[in-house]
């Protein structure tokens, strides 16, 4: 096929490709540079004038006497720092006067979370702050109750010489804190004291900062680690290891990510092999196509949200990975009704299928209005009482009921299909392959139906069971990639599923209020029709159809379904493969014949798979082929 034909296969569904990437835009607008002044209207009366400020964050790695971002202080009191350039789409900063110990803190002496801010224009910006309070003047954080935490373990691979800290509710998050510099003890144990000023204390390890923090193997984060007030309570020291830190894992490349990026990648090669392949089916084809960019395209999001770095700029990827919901079953409807029925209608005609989609759609770009640092607390601390987490809980849910009627709508789409395919042919078609399709997506919405269920049971629950739900999230994504792998498998081993000509399907209703026909004329016709099997043979053809044989018999395709069916209680293809297997029985049987495989003879009268004969076979027979003439000769 010429590269201009190609070029017009892909154009032909490339408007699926501008949408996805102008969505893709839209949602990770960010700014890479954004130049920002920092204005301090308010201090404490008893800050003294000669007092330095400072601006310590995830930008200066949390460096609370950095001089590169000292405050000026002004004529009327404020202070102010001015045109700082930062590299990411937002920052995470407090003030402190040059130490950990004068770091600001809440105006009753409580630690303040780190403040966060996210960069939305591309020119500068001005952030108005009050400090409320300074630690070391209030001194609140001596007079509470403390707790030991003890570090017995760390990963092999830790880099040598490293310092630990723990930050938690206790000082605000901030990850490099000083004050929480665990000791070492001996080789290997290392702790530190943290006050307590809630029911509960929770905290993480890092080394420093948010990229050196502790998590998972594949680099993805980990619940906080949280000691109830019953814990606490018990007044000893609490014992932690460390298993991964989030830098030092496999990261965005681990054996799961390799599996969707490949899966991604094989995607868009079956996209390229199927347009450049002459075939009869470009309709169905095009949409085959649709659905297979848009699950790599998915894959990819999916992949990309598992590097931190990434996924902290650019946290609105990860909403990429939801429109699958909405998307593929539409989709594959679309394809399987181009395949089957050989429809020609265009996407546009299905609009209203897609109206979820676009709700969802609208849905999304609300919460892409969020400041980025928003949106990721919003998803990383999942609870109903975020409306945009409970927005999406509802949205999973009603993507689940969706996909399971789409499901059971293409499911009879198939059968249908297959039913007047027995009926109207006298071979099977080579399209079983996606009965297998639907079993593996049978098994993802099996899966996702139980991670809702324990979803909904941890969100009512004081039972956590996150580790539970994300391997099963991951699970499904899995399972969901092996579509790609099965498209791909067929591609290169049955080619010709993709260039299937048009069969046309009569339809297998019950004729109604048709005269019966008469018992003469039925032995006539079926006279006929066995002469004409006999001593043309024509079930020698592999792809003798009930149209074909109407044509050569010279009557209607109704008239000689009903002979078939009235006169020898059979469908087509059983009635033709009744033949088949006679003229099989007797070559098997016949000398010249001794030196050729059962397949062989099989294939020589008529049926096109091993599957297919050995199934006839036994209708026929009742014994597979081996048993039947095993039992010939004992007789």
């Amino acid at each position: 096929m010429s590269s201009r034909k190609v070029y017009g296969r892909f154009c032909e569904f490339g408007g699926s490709l501008k949408f996805f990437l102008i969505v893709i835009l839209y949602l990770n607008i960010g700014v890479l540079f954004a130049q920002t002044s920092f204005v301090i209207d308010y201090v404490p009366e008893n800050t003294k004038t000669t007092d330095f400020l400072y601006l310590s964050g995830s930008f200066n790695n949390w460096n609370p006497e950095d001089p590169n971002y000292r405050f000026t202080r002004n004529f009327d009191g404020t202070y102010e720092l001015r045109d700082k350039l930062f590299k990411g789409s937002w920052i995470s900063f407090k003030i402190t006067r040059g130490s950990w110990d004068t770091v600001e803190v809440e105006k009753e002496g409580t630690p303040l979370t780190v403040r966060k801010h996210s960069f939305n224009l591309t020119t500068e910006e001005k952030i108005v702050i009050q400090v409320a309070g300074w630690a070391d003047t209030l001194s609140l954080r001596d007079k509470q109750k403390k707790v030991t935490i003890v570090l017995t373990e760390v990963p092999r691979n830790t880099p040598p010489n490293s310092s630990f800290y723990v930050c938690g509710n206790f000082n605000g998050w901030v990850p490099g804190d000083s004050r929480y510099k665990m000791k070492q003890l001996v080789s290997g144990i290392y702790q530190v004291e943290v006050p307590i000023y809630s029911e509960q204390l929770e905290y993480k390890f890092t080394r420093g900062n948010w990229l050196t923090v502790e998590g998972k193997s594949y680099g993805r984060p980990i619940p906080n680690r949280i000691l109830s007030n019953k814990e606490i309570a018990m007044n000893i020291p609490v014992k932690n290891s460390i298993t991964y830190w989030e830098d030092q894992s496999y990261g965005i490349f681990n054996p799961y990510t390799l599996i969707l990026i490949l899966t991604a990648l094989q995607g868009f090669f079956l996209i390229f092999i199927i347009n450049s392949n002459s075939n009869n089916n470009k309709w169905a084809n095009q949409a085959l196509s649709v659905l297979i960019f848009i699950i790599s395209i998915t894959l990819i999001a999916r992949v990309v949200i598992y590097d931190r770095v990434i996924y902290t700029d650019y946290p609105k990827l990860s909403l990429l990975t939801d429109f699958v919901f909405f998307l593929y079953g539409p989709v594959f409807l679309i394809y399987i009704e181009r395949l089957l029925q050989h429809s020609k209608k265009s996407f546009l005609n299905y609009w209203t299928h897609f109206m979820p989609f676009f709700l969802q759609l609208v849905i999304y770009i609300s919460f892409s209005f969020n400041p980025t640092h928003t949106f990721i607390e919003q998803n990383l601390f999942q609870s109903l009482e975020s409306p945009p987490y409970a927005v999406y809980e509802i949205i999973v849910l009603i993507a689940l009921v969706f996909n399971i009627y789409y499901w059971f709508r293409i499911k009879g789409n198939i059968n249908k299909y297959f039913k007047n395919i027995e009926i109207n042919y006298s071979t099977d078609q080579n399209i079983k392959y996606l009965n297998v399709i639907m079993m593996v997506l049978g098994v993802c919405l099996v899966i996702w139906t139980v991670i809702v269920l324990a979803d909904v049971y941890s969100s009512f629950s004081d039972d956590p069971i996150n580790y539970t739900t994300n391997l099963l999230i991951d699970i499904v994504w899995v399972v969901f990639s092996v579509m790609v792998y099965l498209l791909g498998y067929f591609a290169i081993k049955q080619p010709e599923i993709f260039r299937m000509s048009v069969v046309e399907i009569e339809d297998s209703k019950p004729e109604v209020n048709r005269a019966q026909i008469d018992t003469d004329e039925l032995n006539k016709q079926k006279q006929a029709l066995h002469k004409k099997m006999t001593q043309e043979q024509i079930y020698l053809n592999p792809d003798l159809s009930l149209p074909e044989l109407a044509l050569k018999m010279d009557t209607s395709v109704h008239a000689l379904s009903k002979t078939i069916n009235t006169g020898y209680s059979k469908n087509f293809r059983d009635f033709v493969n009744h033949y088949r297997i006679q003229d099989f029985i007797q070559r098997a049987q016949d000398e010249k014949y001794k030196n050729q495989t059962y397949l062989a003879i099989a294939l020589a009268v008529g049926f096109n798979s091993k599957s297919s004969f050995n199934r006839s076979f036994k209708k026929v027979t009742d014994k597979s082929p081996r048993k039947y003439f095993d039992d010939l000769r004992e007789s």
